[in-house]
């Protein structure tokens, strides 16, 4: 069964053999892409509509020390910046602009000037740890931190999305583009 995440929009393959094998008929789900939980409940009713697929009704609560942990809850096993490429964050615009961050680990925080981030901006409409971003192997990830201003990709805001090269976003007024460069190309260059 395929469902698609009500908070990030990513489309989740479902097995309902799988589902329907726990004894309640409720089995918690996490989204691929947001991490957030979400629940299928079997729906027994007499008009046999589709299964439905929920958010639980919590909201989580703000913690600027633990958003990371809360936000990036997948399989950290899996982390792991590529062997042959380089990442790099460059800042567009905004007062960092010209800045630029090379990745030397698979799961960085982006937030303020001063706010203890791996990656700090200087931008008052940043949050302390405004966003993170993941790499796995070759996916990168954008996640929000359940910032105050939002996180964008284009116009609009989002909880999790896939970056690539050349991908912009923005946090605050600046905007941040993804760079990623193949190692051998720049031995090939010295």
């Amino acid at each position: 069964m395929r469902v698609v995440c009500p908070d990030c929009g990513a489309k989740l393959d479902l097995d309902e053999a799988q589902l329907h094998a726990q004894g309640s008929g409720s089995l918690p789900v996490r989204c691929w892409m947001c991490t957030r939980k979400l629940v299928h409940q079997d729906s027994s009713s007499e008009d046999g509509g589709p299964p439905t697929v929920a958010i639980p009704a919590y909201r989580e609560e703000r913690s600027s020390a633990s958003r990371l942990d809360k936000a990036v809850t997948t399989d950290k096993g899996s982390l792991a910046l590529p062997q042959d490429e380089t990442i790099t964050i460059f800042a567009v615009n905004g007062r960092s602009q010209g800045s630029e961050w090379h990745l030397s680990r698979p799961l960085v925080t982006i937030g303020r000037l001063g706010g203890g981030a791996d990656i700090e901006i200087d931008d008052p409409r940043v949050s302390r740890t405004h966003c993170a971003i993941e790499v796995r192997q070759d996916v990168i990830l954008l996640h929000d931190l359940s910032s105050r201003n939002g996180t964008f990709i284009g116009e609009t805001r989002v909880l999790a999305g896939q970056l690539s090269d050349k991908s912009k976003f923005r946090i605050g007024s600046t905007v941040l583009q993804v760079g990623v460069s193949s190692l051998a190309g720049a031995r090939d260059k010295q």
